[in-house]
């Protein structure tokens, strides 16, 4: 990994800048006259950091059309996290006194880190539903006005209008996706109750920070995550960084296999937001965590597959990407358990699907060699080798 150090890339120091103003609750430095202010206002959407840019940027002298286009979005962030934050606090009451054992996950618990609420967007309300209590569960959603469930891999989907999604976890992690952390989740029960609660359960702030990181690399792994999952690690370190028990995070980091990635995402996050020195490898690191967005872009699940058949196997391993072994097919071509001997038949069948654009855009990207040195550099040093 190169070491030497090296400037940062323009929007990594402004957007540290106008986000670090926002927290500070000061006027931003003005625009740096290679920043497009269109290109910043995409990145703070599509990573779900609209109130801390677009706040920031409202305290410069930009003008009434960029005030009319700005304030909308920032009023529409705070109504919905008044909302969602007063709902979160409704549905924990009438889980406790219906005695379903319940957790709020993830976002609705960072909200409550930032220095305001509204500064933590998110998407959904995650709880995690203990035992067999999810037909309880439903009825309570649905006394509240959220329409049917729809059930998806881990977790029951239901959404209120006007803006409001809960989600109903029965795991707090996806078997599909790393079976060690799957089990680690499953076989421990790591939640203890909240303070005065018979029913309510919430993480130590250790384990908090586990599954945080946890949760941001499962999506690195499959689609690539953003650059809010940076912010979050910062805002939560600089909170409770001098009473986190770090002896016991960094054995339960090592038990789930995310030590590498911990290490780098942590270290990532204070040299984006607290000005410190960056090498090729970080600035190339935040860059692509940036183009990914929040959830991450379908296309970008090429990398981890690459980088771990690579790492496993040397250069055979980008043929054995192009022709993946039986097991990683089985997930897509069921029948493949029962009949092996058409696995050949599953190559071509994928090979056909690769004329859809998005996988005629994944060829492209594995055809760049600098581009796939990037990559594999990247993924090489996180050492996300799940196993499904």
């Amino acid at each position: 990994m190169e070491n030497a150090v090296m400037n940062k890339p323009i929007y990594m120091e402004y957007l540290s800048e106008l986000i670090n103003a926002q927290l500070e609750n000061r006027k931003p430095q003005d625009i740096p006259a290679q920043i497009d202010i269109d290109k910043l206002v995409q990145i703070a959407h599509e990573n779900h950091i609209d109130y801390l840019i677009l706040g920031s940027l409202l305290k410069l002298p930009l003008g009434q059309e960029r005030i009319d286009e700005f304030r909308p979005f920032m009023l529409y962030s705070t109504m919905k996290t008044l909302q969602q934050v007063r709902e979160v606090e409704l549905l924990q009451d009438s889980f406790e006194k219906e005695g379903i054992r319940n957790q709020v996950l993830k976002g609705a618990v960072m909200k409550h880190i930032y220095p305001r609420p509204e500064m933590r967007e998110m998407s959904d309300i995650d709880f995690m539903i203990y035992e067999d209590s999810l037909d309880h569960a439903d009825r309570v959603m649905q006394s509240f006005g959220y329409g049917q469930g729809n059930a998806i891999k881990h977790h029951t989907i239901y959404k209120k209008n006007p803006y409001l999604v809960a989600e109903m976890h029965w795991s707090l992690y996806e078997q599909t996706v790393d079976k060690e952390q799957y089990l680690y989740y499953k076989n421990q029960f790591r939640a203890v109750l909240k303070e005065g609660k018979q029913y309510t359960y919430e993480f130590s702030k250790e384990d908090f920070y586990v599954y945080m990181i946890s949760h941001a690399a499962k999506h690195f792994y499959e689609n690539g995550c953003g650059i809010r999952n940076l912010l979050d690690v910062y805002i939560f370190k600089e909170k409770y960084g001098q009473v986190l028990d770090y002896e016991k995070i960094s054995k339960e980091l090592e038990r789930c296999g995310i030590t590498d990635f911990e290490y780098h995402i942590s270290k990532l996050a204070y040299i984006w937001m607290k000005h410190q020195e960056s090498t090729e490898f970080y600035n190339n690191l935040f860059l692509y965590m940036m183009d990914c967005g929040i959830y991450g872009k379908s296309q970008n699940g090429i990398w981890g597959q690459l980088a771990k058949q690579t790492s496993t196997h040397g250069k055979a391993g980008k043929l054995k990407f192009y022709f993946p072994p039986r097991q990683y097919m089985q997930e897509y071509y069921p029948f493949l358990e029962k009949w092996g001997i058409l696995l050949p038949l599953t190559w071509c069948m994928r090979g056909i699907k690769g004329f859809k654009k998005e996988s005629l855009d994944r060829a492209k990207m594995v055809q760049d060699e600098d581009n796939i040195a990037k990559m594999e550099e990247i993924y090489g040093a996180l050492k996300l080798d799940f196993h499904k």
